[in-house]
């Protein structure tokens, strides 16, 4: 059986970032990709709190991108920004498709 995907949407504290994982989760279920959304601060994921597979960092904590890349970087965990527009309006099938075109490019 293939391991699920390991995604973690990156806030400050982790707490709007929770709802967006809750409807990344529902999409992935709803289309039998095997996932696991979860959502965290920005300081527990530079210290590597939580494994992942793929991080996104929420717009409006783009300001702290570059911790978050090198983070990232030193863990080889593809990453970006979600797509201001899906945030906006919690697409979670928008923005499981952006992790899905992060994991083919790693």
């Amino acid at each position: 059986m293939k391991e699920p995907i390991r995604l973690l949407i990156l806030c400050s504290w982790g707490a709007t970032s929770s709802r967006l994982a809750k409807q990344v989760q529902e999409a992935a279920d709803r289309r039998g990709i095997s996932l696991i959304a979860d959502a965290d601060g920005i300081s527990a994921f530079k210290q590597g709190k939580k494994p992942c597979d793929v991080a996104l960092l929420e717009p409006q904590v783009r300001h702290l991108k570059k911790e978050v890349s090198k983070a990232a970087n030193e863990r080889g965990i593809p990453w970006d920004l979600v797509d201001p527009v899906a945030f906006a309006t919690m697409d979670g099938d928008r923005v499981l498709e952006q992790v899905l075109r992060l994991i083919q490019k790693d």
